[in-house]
């Protein structure tokens, strides 16, 4: 049994965020030293952690021989330096371990443009033997986030007790900044395609974001999606924004050029990120994204929290979608009313390709979303109708909406937002469970283009 060590590698768990680089120092077979840094040290368990095999060929020719090494690593909040004596035990170049590792070093390497540069070739298993200060100075406690078991149990209330997708949202949102202090978050749901994450709410930015889209598998916010892991960086370039690092090798086709016409929430100087996968019956239902101006801001119990809550959230919004499809013809018939004629009429104008809406020739939303607020204008234009319900619209064959795995509420959420945000003129209000009405006090020109949109 291993003799515990003089410091527990529990008690200080900054040390292993990379906000200051660690360093790693073999000897070859004549003694001389090599020392390097490196990109991710991972705290397996308390003896145990996990080192990034990258490109290092002289550390790895060094332990094959001597395996015995010696870590040094940097406690933030307080500056002091531990020095952890190392043997070396095995390589995994598989399994969840490894996975957890590659995902963590694939994200910066996406951050920074270096998907081809930062390429893991395995993790290597080391036992920790000894861990002290490398000065004679006090041990204390570190300064690291605790578990507020009862602010966490006040969230998942607030979530039970909501009873639809934009409630929810909102609760959501709220929650995550007055009980547990995460000012600057985003929820963005995967569409019916599997393709795409969009934006359909956020909290605490200058611009919301709604409508912003990322392609899963691509960023740190597609990674995440892409392989059901939460991803957390606590140090970041000061001037690189997430929406320009996310785009930057998108270039060409009409559909990555609609995913830029909305820039993602993004704070000026973000220096933290979590990103977290919200899972419900295996399936992935979007992600919830975290940022801050303060490096560190997301320690390992804020990615535990995250992780537990972003899945209830899932279950919740699977909750609130409708339990049966029962047959229906077209949208029922409800009063009609009178075009408002006193503005000049406003052009809107639908692709057909890709369910782009353009309003007097500027970007509206595109997709299923699209798609459903054009059926609502031509009802409105052809009969008058101002009200609608969540079902009629769900049941309606002409709009050849994808099945139940892509949550309706939240796309007319999403409308009702980039309406808000760009159209005065036009609106969705709620006026029930279910329900909604069309608000519109300009004439309209409704134009049918059969191709893709402009941008």
């Amino acid at each position: 049994m291993s003799e515990p060590l003089t410091v527990p590698l529990d008690t200080i768990p900054a040390a292993f965020e990379g906000l200051i680089p660690s360093a790693i120092c073999t000897v070859d077979p004549d003694g001389s030293p090599n020392v390097i840094y490196l990109s991710v040290i991972h705290r397996i368990d308390d003896n145990h952690v996990a080192l990034s095999r990258q490109f290092f060929n002289k550390t790895d020719r060094n332990t094959a021989v001597e395996p015995r090494a010696q870590l040094a690593v940097v406690e933030p909040e307080s500056g002091r330096t531990y020095l952890l004596d190392l043997v070396y035990e095995r390589t995994e170049r598989d399994g969840p371990l490894f996975e957890r590792v590659r995902t963590r070093l694939d994200a910066v390497a996406a951050w920074e443009g270096m998907a081809n540069v930062f390429v893991l070739k395995g993790i290597d298993v080391c036992r920790v033997v000894r861990c002290e200060p490398a000065a004679s100075v006090p041990v204390t406690s570190a300064l690291h986030r605790s578990v507020n078991l009862e602010k966490v149990e006040a969230f998942s209330a607030r979530v039970a007790r909501a009873t639809d997708m934009e409630e929810l949202l909102w609760v959501t949102l709220n929650a995550c900044e007055e009980l547990l202090d995460y000012r600057h978050a985003f929820v963005m749901l995967a569409d019916e395609t599997g393709d795409l994450l969009y934006t359909v709410a956020s909290n605490g930015y200058t611009s919301s974001g709604t409508g912003s889209e990322v392609r899963i598998g691509e960023g740190m916010i597609g990674l995440a999606a892409a392989r059901r892991q939460s991803i957390r960086i606590t140090q970041m370039a000061r001037e690189l924004s997430y929406s320009h690092a996310i785009r930057s090798a998108s270039e060409g086709d009409h559909s990555r050029r609609l995913e830029q016409v909305i820039p993602l929430p993004g704070l000026a100087s973000v220096r933290s990120q979590l990103v977290t996968p919200m899972l419900a019956y295996h399936q992935l239902v979007g992600v919830l994204c975290f940022q801050s101006e303060e490096a560190g801001a997301f320690q390992a119990a804020d990615e535990c929290i995250v992780s537990i809550l972003a899945n209830q959230v899932a279950m919740a919004m699977s909750a609130l979608r409708p339990a049966e499809r029962s047959p229906a013809s077209s949208l029922a018939l409800s009063t009609p009313v009178e075009a408002t004629v006193a503005a000049p009429a406003a052009q809107v104008k639908h692709y057909a390709e890709d369910g782009s809406v353009f309003i007097d020739n500027e970007y509206l939303i595109k997709g299923v979303a699209g798609g459903i607020l054009w059926r609502l204008l031509h009802e409105y234009q052809d009969h008058g109708r101002v009200e609608f319900s969540n079902k009629e619209i769900r049941l309606d064959q002409s709009l050849a909406l994808p099945d139940i795995k892509d949550n309706l509420e939240a796309r007319l959420v999403l409308l009702r937002k980039r309406l808000e945000e760009r159209c005065e003129w036009l609106r969705i209000e709620k006026t029930g469970r279910g329900r909604f009405k069309l608000v519109v006090s300009r004439p309209l020109s409704l134009v049918q283009v059969q191709g893709g949109g402009p941008l």
